[in-house]
């Protein structure tokens, strides 16, 4: 039997990481990913990386960790109408990212709490761009993880949707060989705020409903809900079909997770009600959070919990955030 040829995007890779040790371990993993990879230094021009997006059918992306105005202007001036700009954030630069308006400027953002963004983060960020493909609580865990994919068309189903994955994660209590009540109470409220999300936030001729009473979504209203779990993390994606996310909130969640001072956090939290931030509540129990936006078309939200990890242990883990504007 013959096999059958997937096509692929070209892509080129214009690495521009200031960090030594973060461009060798980016440099390791997109070696791997078959790319064609243009490293920008001092013997490097723009004029060099643009030639590149030149060729036929290649897609150009841009990754670095800094945030440079004038290097962003130049960008713009060549007009690569397909350009990709990856903005790796490191635990050493959140500082100088968080109030940057420049942040902006990214179609894709990555942070990790390590000094060097993870692998996983990177390999999986170059699949969504090569296969235009971003969207899917698979794309967040290991391969052949199974989905479990449902369809909200109705408030009063949330309960339906708490009872269901209360017991779905109750029944991984044999793979993970520990209890999981805690880890299910907090896939609940994580769950719960999504969908309070997708149903009333998201939705521009609801946001200023009565939360408390019944709501019939019509068809164009439905709200898609999946779980996963690759042994290792739970992942809860909850997408509406608006795109209305809007980058002034995504900034805000990216100066939450990225502020080193506690008590500026809590203040965010108390800010929060009323303003699209209620995961405010519930980001320091997760291991990840993904928002993917296609701006008047659709925004997912995913959440993973570790569940390998001691749940008194979660608020100090590692943790990253993605966002994605397609």
């Amino acid at each position: 039997m013959k096999g059958t040829r997937v096509q692929q995007t070209n892509l080129v890779v214009a690495l521009d990481v200031r960090s030594e040790l973060a461009r060798n371990n980016i440099l390791a993993v997109l070696g791997s990913c078959a790319v064609t990879l243009r490293v920008i230094g001092a013997d490097s021009s723009w004029e060099d990386v643009s030639s590149l997006a030149s060729l036929r059918n290649h897609h150009a992306v841009y990754f670095t960790d800094v945030i440079d105005k004038a290097f962003l202007d130049s960008l713009a001036s060549v007009g690569f109408r397909k350009l990709d700009k990856v903005l790796l954030v490191r635990e050493d630069t959140k500082d100088a990212v968080q109030d940057n308006p420049l942040l902006v400027e990214f179609n894709h953002v990555l942070s990790s709490t390590p000094e060097c963004i993870s692998h996983q983060l990177i390999l999986s960020t170059i699949h969504k761009i090569r296969e235009k493909d971003y969207f899917g609580v698979d794309k967040c865990l290991a391969f052949g993880a199974h989905v479990h994919a449902f369809t909200l068309s109705n408030s009063e189903e949330r309960k339906w949707f708490r009872e269901k994955l209360f017991a779905f994660v109750s029944s991984l209590e044999a793979i993970i060989e520990r209890p999981t009540d805690t880890f299910a109470q907090f896939a609940l409220e994580v769950q719960d705020e999504l969908l309070m999300n997708a149903i009333w936030d998201a939705n521009p001729a609801r946001r200023d409903f009565d939360r408390g009473g019944p709501v019939v979504l019509a068809p164009h209203e439905h709200v898609r809900v999946e779980w996963s779990f690759d042994g290792t993390l739970l992942a809860i994606g909850v997408r509406d079909p608006f795109g209305s996310f809007e980058t002034a909130v995504v900034l805000k969640y990216l100066k939450y997770l990225f502020s080193k001072d506690r008590k500026a956090r809590i203040q965010m939290q108390q800010d929060g009600p009323g303003a699209g931030l209620g995961l405010y509540m519930v980001l320091e129990r997760l291991s990840s959070l993904i928002i993917t936006v296609e701006p008047g078309q659709c925004t997912e939200v995913i959440a993973t919990l570790n569940l390998g990890q001691n749940p008194r242990m979660m608020a100090k883990m590692q943790r990253s955030f993605q966002y994605f504007s397609v």
